[in-house]
């Protein structure tokens, strides 16, 4: 089995403030795979009430039932479900494992809005890897694994945020191009875990189980960039992020993305951005 991500694990948090609690926080985050069909929630006997849960499928498989109707959850599909509710979700016996990222809220704000969103949309979303709502999951999963959520403010802006980028999200949900079909699903979902190691479009293709031709040409139909276009802009991203975030050098930063050297990723900096990441760090420092 493939290294996990550094987030990977479970997270919970217990703020005691009643004023944020009514508003809008979080109660627990992960990154889970499961691999037996002991896995299984029914949402009428948790006693873990007035929670809500959004989950989004990474690998595998996994099943929910909602009110007797069943869906199958494969890459790029998530759930958003209440506590109590008449649901049940499990690992079925035709799935030998199911990889997921999980958050669970509670909250006024919270409930509002995932009542307007099951109302209006449903239970199950479909949603790119690069949503604004999976991308903003991973960086809470990867400031949790690092200890960096610590108080009940700080956690209950994140809990708004993350409502409000998931109600945008639905909201504009019939504008959003065709759903991406599974295998350029996974294939994204390994570069953003990935995209710290040397890899390259032979490893997105690999993992997306097609052959590197009919790969990158599907890949560029759903995505409008190519496989190595998609990695660079992951990488890039990460690199401005670490840039102005932290003391790390060029050489360290490159390390850190992927790259061999500070050489190359100077160049693919400069390239895409326009400016060097010295001169990117200065611009953005000056204007804090």
């Amino acid at each position: 089995m493939e290294e996990k991500p550094s987030q990977y694990g479970s997270y919970g948090y217990r703020f005691s403030d009643p004023m944020l609690q009514n508003l809008a926080q979080i109660w627990s985050l992960g990154w889970d795979e499961q691999t037996t069909t002991l896995y299984d929630w029914d949402g009428k006997n948790r006693l873990d009430t007035g929670k809500f849960i959004f989950q989004y499928t990474i690998s595998g498989k996994g099943c929910i039932d909602i009110e007797g109707e069943l869906h199958e959850l494969t890459p790029g599909q998530g759930f958003i479900v209440n506590i109590p509710g008449n649901y049940r979700y499990y690992l079925p016996e035709d799935s030998d494992r199911w990889e997921f990222i999980y958050l669970t809220l509670y909250g006024d704000v919270v409930k509002k809005y995932w009542e307007d969103i099951q109302k209006d949309i449903g239970h199950i979303i479909h949603f790119q890897p690069d949503s604004d709502p999976v991308l903003y999951l991973l960086s809470l999963l990867n400031m949790a694994s690092n200890r960096q959520i610590s108080n009940a403010h700080q956690a209950s802006g994140y809990a708004y945020q993350f409502t409000m980028m998931l109600y945008t999200y639905c909201s504009n949900l019939e504008k959003r191009l065709s759903e991406w079909p599974e295998a350029i699903v996974e294939a994204s979902m390994y570069a953003m875990n990935h995209y710290s190691e040397e890899i390259g479009p032979d490893e997105m293709a690999a993992s997306s189980g097609m052959s590197r031709y009919h790969f990158t040409r599907q890949f560029k139909e759903y995505t409008n960039q190519t496989p190595i276009q998609y990695l660079t802009d992951i990488r890039i991203k990460k690199a401005k992020e670490l840039l102005v975030n932290t003391k790390y050098s060029s050489e360290d930063i490159a390390l850190l993305i992927g790259y061999k050297n500070a050489n190359y990723f100077n160049k693919v900096f400069k390239k895409v951005t326009g400016t060097s990441p010295g001169k990117y760090r200065t611009t953005l420092l000056l204007q804090k």
